[in-house]
């Protein structure tokens, strides 16, 4: 499955019906998680890998273009749009 898929599957099963994030892809796109909440679920996604593929790996076909092509899977909390507020607004609520 594919982390689309993946992610097309939980909402289903959770039965959220808005657009879902992890802490760092919110922040990504300049939203802050909202103080207090909790994740709407936790599940498993593939994350690429940062190391660069071995030279002993030479039996295995290699992707040019990508040598960091390895997968792997990782844990990761999922929040909602409602969970999350424009970065300038938490900043001012803050102070």
């Amino acid at each position: 499955m594919t982390n689309a898929e993946i992610l097309i599957t939980e909402c289903a099963l959770h039965n959220v019906t808005e657009a879902v994030d992890t802490f760092a892809g919110w922040k990504r796109k300049g939203y802050s998680v909202k103080k207090g909440e909790h994740a709407v679920f936790k599940t498993s996604i593939w994350k690429p890998s940062k190391k660069r593929k071995e030279e002993e790996d030479s039996t295995e076909e290699t992707d040019d273009k990508n040598p960091y092509a390895r997968m792997y899977m990782v844990k990761a909390a999922f929040f909602t749009a409602s969970q999350v507020e424009p970065i300038e607004d938490a900043n001012k609520r803050n102070s």
